[in-house]
């Protein structure tokens, strides 16, 4: 039988807010939503607007068995498989013209010197008013058109003009905030590498069959609408979780000690720093509609808002529960079993955009040992007669024939091209981490954990 959407059994109070949010056009689980109040007046509220699924889903009861047995959304070229049903999301989507049921951060900030005066978190339904996507103003919302009121652009949408205002503070913010976390980490982030979308023409909607015609396109990270997203979701995660930590109501948290080379972000109950973020804690809260943990923490945190300083007492998990080390265990395998997946099927395409183009040869960048990274397709592979080149070097490499059961690939150096690539010495951000995940029978490279860092939202 299916799971139906739980009955929402009490009414929530309105915000008196605009709210918009800031997704790519497929996406249709829309956790997060923003909004600015106070622009002019000295002091200024920014609301961080999280779905509420936590607001009827009860643990254990029949759909968070479900998403407790997926653990998260499982994301694919083409393709994707819900944590939650399909009833359940759309009810809790932040849609476009509906008063939305969420989970609101609400930080007030000094308008002019941007510091954090005071934090305060509410349960209330959120009018969404738009639903930007960032693939449609990448061209139109640029840093000029940003930072400077003068300049006009006669292509920029209504609503993005509405918003210009707003979108403009929190620029501003979102550059403050970063630096105040590199200050912390001790080393600027940088978003080098591009993020690779792909499109399978002909693909129904259904699984996709392989005979698919596939298209690989680029988006540079770090573009302004991912950073304004990202901050806010950091600035909610790591609030979120400190308050969480005050009150004695455990979460999961993901930490990192320190830097240092091969030291590994953790999940764990107890609210430690994360050095990669620069952040004093970090709780994954604000994608409850795809990720599990991010379920369980908004649980925990409704409990704060309702009970506040009994929230220990109300909670649905209490300190030293088994059950949270128990979802952290599964959660960690899930995950990192879905990323191999994802990644695997990301390689398929790449293999088979290659052979639909006639790709002999590509230009690519030494990564590490015989390794090279092409350099404008999400795709490593091993190659002879790169010895002693230095990373970052960049190279012509004839490629091999595909074999799309192995998904393995190989290549030959065949000419050593002049300009070095910097990009390729990249960061050691967990966003940044995200892009050496490469999945293959035949290769092994390091597998290291999905970001952070960068833009929480996963992709659509």
């Amino acid at each position: 039988p299916s799971v139906q959407a739980p009955a929402i059994d009490d009414e929530l109070p309105l915000a008196a807010v605009q709210a918009f949010s800031i997704d790519d056009s497929q996406t249709t689980e829309i956790d997060d939503a923003l909004s600015v109040q106070g622009l002019g007046s000295g002091t200024v509220v920014l609301g961080i607007h999280i779905a509420a699924p936590g607001h009827a889903i009860r643990p254990g009861d029949p759909v968070d068995q479900l998403g407790r047995a997926r653990l998260s959304t499982v994301y694919m070229p083409g393709y994707k498989v819900t944590m939650l049903p399909d009833a359940l999301v759309q009810t809790y989507t932040l849609q476009e013209g509906r008063d939305c049921p969420a989970l609101s951060l609400y930080v007030t900030l000094d308008e002019a010197t941007l510091a954090i005066q005071s934090t305060d978190s509410r349960l209330e339904r959120v009018p969404i008013a738009y639903n930007l996507r960032h693939d449609q103003l990448d061209t139109v919302v640029t840093e000029t058109w940003l930072t400077d009121a003068s300049f006009i652009d006669e292509n920029a949408p209504q609503a993005a003009q509405t918003l210009r205002e707003p979108l403009s503070f929190l620029y501003q913010l979102a550059k403050t905030l970063k630096a105040q976390r590199e200050i912390v980490r001790g080393k600027p982030e940088t978003f080098n590498r591009p993020d690779y979308n792909f499109r399978l023409v002909g693909n129904d909607g259904n699984e996709p069959s392989g005979s698919e015609v596939v298209q690989i396109s680029v988006r540079q990270r770090g573009a302004p609408l991912d950073l304004i997203v990202a901050e806010a979701m950091i600035l909610a995660n790591s609030t979120w979780g400190g308050w969480m930590a005050e009150l004695g109501v455990p979460g999961i948290y993901r930490s990192q000690a320190s830097l240092a080379p091969g030291v590994k972000v953790r999940m764990g109950t107890k609210a430690l720093p994360h050095a990669g973020i620069g952040v004093k804690s970090y709780a994954w809260s604000t994608s409850p509609l795809r990720r599990y943990t991010d379920l369980v923490n908004q649980w925990q945190i409704i409990a704060c808002v309702r009970h506040g300083k009994t929230a220990a007492l109300a909670a649905p998990f209490r300190p030293k529960d088994a059950d949270l080390f128990s979802i952290i265990s599964s959660f960690d395998a899930a995950y990192s079993a879905y990323n191999g997946y994802q990644g695997a099927m990301e390689r398929f395409w790449t293999l088979r955009y290659l052979e639909q183009n006639a790709m002999g040869d590509l230009e690519a960048t030494v990564f590490k040992d015989n390794l090279v990274r092409a350099d404008a397709l999400p795709l490593v592979l091993p190659v002879v007669g790169a010895q002693g080149l230095a990373r970052g070097a960049r190279v012509r490499v004839k490629l091999g024939e595909p074999d799309l059961i192995t998904l393995d690939i190989q290549g030959t150096v065949v000419e050593r091209l002049d300009t070095p690539n910097a990009d390729a010495l990249g960061t050691d951000t967990e966003a940044d981490d995200e892009d050496e995940v490469v999945t293959s029978i035949a290769i092994a490279v390091d597998v290291s954990e999905p970001g952070d860092a960068g833009v929480d939202n996963p992709p659509p």
